[in-house]
């Protein structure tokens, strides 16, 4: 039986099961969109002092039934922006018999190109709505089919149709249309976006942002006695937000960022442009001349020792290191395979110079790379993803994408906040609670920024499995020396 969130909010507030204790996400499945909400679905669990405990509550079997949520007050100015639409397919709350209903909107992608990804999160959503069990909360699904247009009418829709929180939308191009229609209305937002710059005044971004993960596996480098570091990084929008965020963290911490190279996203696989890349980034011709300079040097002494060191540099291709002791990669998949072998085969060696990646290394395959093993990066714990993932496929029959686990902690939180009296659920003291939350994707708060603040694990790229090289923190607490 699902059983009431008991609150206690001067310590870490429980958001998911504590039948399972560990809650958690799977493997990215990001689907392919154009501009910059291509970022928004790339990147995108602990002790704690507080209890806050949901008792395991499986859906029951097959689908509930959709049901008519509409209804909207004729004089309402909000309804001149909502489109005529069709039922939305998926799951809704099912009908209850309450003294008060709790509504909350989820504004999704739930046709158009992304539509996979917003069914998914639906899916992912109602697992959480069927955890909590409060039968005065109701969750009303939105389809935004995946455009700004579309998200202003779900957002107007959700607002006429009395939400009190709004979870969604995916995209930062879909926020700004969202947000004055709920400021208006007083209601706060948390969206699934990485994009950083939609958040504040009442936003909130819930996704998994290149910066948490960047800051994270750089202040681990770190403290391994890495100092100096370089970018190799696509002319995209997720390139430039991983420069950013090297260089705000390089100057935080006292580092060196040696260099940065960019690369074209559309350079098509084996071309000479990627090896003159690789070759630019390590230096490459001139540590030939270098070498060229010591076999000349070595090659006019006639003592063993010298004519031995010459046979041993006649085998080279370069002479030297490069200057940095760290490397910062962010890609995935066959890009990123492509490029650790080429810097490898231009003498950027990965056993000298630590090869540091996002959120976007969060990929089994990648062990198949030699270059790649041993590689650092950051994210939730992985059996954290697993335990999500399994339960998911479970209920549903397939993988979801990676950021399915994101609706799953925002609606498990919702759940926390309803709880609270009516003046104070789903304000923004109560969402910006300092001890914070846990849930799949490990612990979490939202600061006053709106940036939600994470907990994450490095891990290495094994030669079989990821590693796990630093575990998630259980609080933030601070660590005391």
């Amino acid at each position: 039986m699902a059983s009431r969130l008991k609150r206690n909010w001067n310590s870490l507030t429980y958001v998911g099961l504590v039948g399972l204790l560990a809650l958690f996400l799977s493997a990215c499945q990001p689907a392919k969109i154009a501009g910059t909400d291509q970022k928004d679905i790339k990147d995108d669990s602990t002790k704690t002092t507080g209890t806050q405990d949901l008792k395991d509550l499986l859906p029951p079997e097959g689908t509930p039934s959709t049901e008519d949520l509409s209804n909207t007050p004729t004089v309402d100015p909000l309804t001149r922006l909502i489109d005529p639409a069709p039922a939305v397919i998926g799951l809704r709350a099912p009908k209850q018999v309450a003294n008060e209903r709790i509504k909350i909107a989820l504004l999704l992608p739930l046709s158009g190109p992304t539509a996979a990804v917003g069914n998914d999160l639906l899916r992912a959503a109602n697992i959480a709505l069927f955890d909590v069990g409060n039968s005065q909360l109701e969750l009303l699904p939105f389809d935004t089919k995946g455009t700004p247009r579309g998200a202003e009418s779900a957002a107007a829709e959700a607002l006429v149709s009395g939400a009190e929180l709004i979870l969604g939308p995916l995209f930062s191009s879909s926020v700004a249309t969202v947000r004055p229609l709920a400021r208006e209305r007083g209601v706060n937002v948390i969206t699934f976006s990485t994009d950083t710059t939609v958040a504040g005044d009442g936003v909130y971004v819930m996704g998994l942002t290149v910066g948490q993960q960047i800051q994270r596996v750089m202040e681990f480098a770190y403290r391994q006695g890495l100092f100096n570091f370089a970018v190799l990084a696509p002319s995209s929008p997720y390139g430039d937000a991983v420069i950013k965020n090297v260089t705000e963290t390089t100057t935080a911490l006292g580092l060196s960022l040696d260099r940065t190279v960019r690369y074209p996203t559309d350079v098509p696989s084996g071309s000479q442009e990627l090896h003159e890349i690789a070759k630019i980034l390590g230096d490459y011709t001139l540590r030939q001349k270098q070498l060229e300079k010591e076999i000349e040097l070595y090659r006019k002494k006639e003592d063993d020792e010298s004519k031995a060191y010459v046979k041993r540099l006649e085998k080279l291709d370069t002479f030297g290191e490069v200057t940095f002791d760290a490397l910062i990669i962010p890609e995935g998949g066959a890009r990123l395979k492509e490029l650790a072998s080429l810097l490898s085969y231009y003498d950027i060696d990965p056993e000298v110079v630590q090869f540091l990646g996002t959120g976007l290394w969060e990929d089994p395959s990648l062990s198949a790379e030699p270059a790649l093993v041993g590689g650092w990066f950051s994210a939730p714990a992985p059996k954290k993803a697993a335990a999500f993932q399994k339960r998911f496929a479970d209920l549903y029959g397939y993988q979801p994408s990676r950021i399915a686990s994101l609706a799953y902690d925002a609606m498990a939180l919702a759940g926390v906040m309803a709880l609270d009296p009516k003046e104070i659920r789903f304000s923004r003291e109560a969402i910006e609670n300092p001890s914070g939350f846990t849930g799949y994707d490990g612990i979490f708060r939202f600061p006053e920024n709106g940036i939600a603040e994470r907990g994450l694990a490095v891990l290495e790229v094994g030669p079989k499995s990821q590693l796990v090289l630093e575990p998630e923190p259980e609080s933030f607490a601070p660590a005391l020396n």
